[in-house]
């Protein structure tokens, strides 16, 4: 069995979510079912902000990544893992997060919610930002929800209803987290917070320059 993987990186700090700020690797898995990638199509896609480039990669086996990974901070085990795509349970496994879930105290699935997850263990936490995929329902019943704000505030009575917490994240334009678009969306957040009780999530990474 291979996976079709785009990057493996790390050390670096997580940027969103539940656990922005924690020191992690990251294991981006190619390919997604919200965009297929290409410049020309992204405005029509139900991802139009997308900031990451997934298209492409190589074929690997589980023993590949175990040892790119391990590569990258040899013996050291207080990081966790980002597993994040496109659209990691496209791919991903039971395989693939029991092997993950052993080798890192934490391991977090970055999705969109299209898919269910495979049976994982209690430290593989899933993490939906919900995206309107024609004909593709979110399905999955995630441990946290990051809702991006303005583009899918839709979700958010959702999010809400389902008792999990939720993080809502003003989306950034191309030219980073700046603009008066972006000004308008951080304060939405903010708002939202103070109403609903939500966390705010900024794109640590970006403000940090930083993978």
């Amino acid at each position: 069995m291979s996976y079709r993987v785009k990057s493996i990186f790390g050390p670096t700090l997580q940027g969103e979510g539940p656990r922005a700020g924690a020191p992690c690797l990251f294991l981006r898995l190619a390919g997604c079912n919200a965009w297929d990638g290409r410049p020309a199509t992204r405005a029509a896609s139900a991802c139009p902000y997308c900031d990451t480039d997934f298209r492409g990669g190589e074929d690997l086996d589980l023993a590949a990544i175990l040892a790119r990974l391990e590569a990258l901070a040899p013996g050291a085990r207080h990081l966790g893992l980002v597993l994040t795509g496109g659209e990691p349970l496209l791919q991903a496994d039971a395989d693939l997060l029991m092997a993950l879930a052993a080798r890192f105290p934490w391991v977090d699935i970055e999705s969109n919610g299209t898919r269910p997850c495979p049976p994982r263990p209690a430290n593989v936490t899933v993490v939906v930002s919900p995206k309107a995929v024609p004909g593709q329902p979110v399905v999955a019943a995630p441990d946290a929800w990051k809702v991006l704000i303005p583009d899918q505030e839709g979700f958010l009575a959702r999010a809400l209803a389902s008792g999990a917490p939720v993080w809502v994240q003003p989306t950034s334009p191309d030219q980073g987290p700046q603009g008066a678009a972006y000004q308008a969306a951080l304060a939405r957040c903010l708002a939202l917070c103070l109403e609903h009780g939500c966390r705010l999530s900024i794109q640590l990474h970006k403000q940090l320059g930083i993978e």
